[in-house]
């Protein structure tokens, strides 16, 4: 009965405020606005043409660290 009434009650105004700690602040989102390269060839002739460094991430195994 109990399960009953907590489904049919409606959501808790807080729900939004939940959310929102969950979801990553735009400091967090920076990351975003490097525009990031897949292929080197690419890499190389916009850090020729802007003057910049290449920053490469190497890495053997699972991208998500499960190796």
């Amino acid at each position: 009965m109990l399960l009953v009434a907590l489904a049919l009650a409606p959501l808790s105004l807080d729900i939004e405020a939940r959310i929102a700690e969950v979801l990553p602040s735009p400091e967090e989102e920076k990351w975003l606005s490097i525009p990031w390269r897949t292929r080197l060839q690419d890499a190389v002739s916009a850090a020729e043409a802007t003057g910049k460094p290449i920053f490469l991430w190497i890495m053997n195994g699972h991208p998500m660290g499960c190796t």
